[in-house]
């Protein structure tokens, strides 16, 4: 699995599948549908080790999750729950900044979340062999 695919799955049912890797998508209607999650791989850093190469499989990844919702307390409420879905990520994700924002021109609230995502060839490397 890839990081993205990961994320799509952990998040989706906080917000009825609308999680969106890097943009949220132009509505139809002219109108968004809130809340929504959009994420976007802001780095990564290839790392050698003991089983890898130092391909995408090892990287130390930086993630951006946006948590948007119409008003504070609803934003607030949706960003404890994404909080909750990361502490079980399958790959290990550590928050590594958290802050909030308002867009004026969505009228949104948006917290955003950055996680460093510590990759790894083998996924159980201290077990015996």
């Amino acid at each position: 699995m890839t990081i993205e695919v990961d994320l799509f799955a952990e998040l989706r049912s906080l917000t009825s599948g609308r999680v969106y890797p890097n943009v949220f998508p132009q509505p139809l209607s002219g109108t968004y549908v809130w809340p929504a999650i959009r994420y976007s791989l802001v780095s990564s850093v290839p790392i050698e080790d003991l089983c890898g190469d130092g391909d995408d499989q090892t990287a130390e990844v930086r993630v951006q999750i946006d948590v948007v919702a119409t008003t504070y307390s609803a934003m607030r409420a949706l960003r404890l729950q994404v909080l909750g879905k990361m502490v079980s990520f399958p790959t290990p994700a550590r928050l590594d900044l958290s802050m909030d924002d308002y867009d004026d021109e969505t009228k949104t609230h948006r917290a955003i979340l950055q996680y460093m995502i510590s990759g790894s060839s083998d996924p159980s490397p201290h077990s015996p062999a």
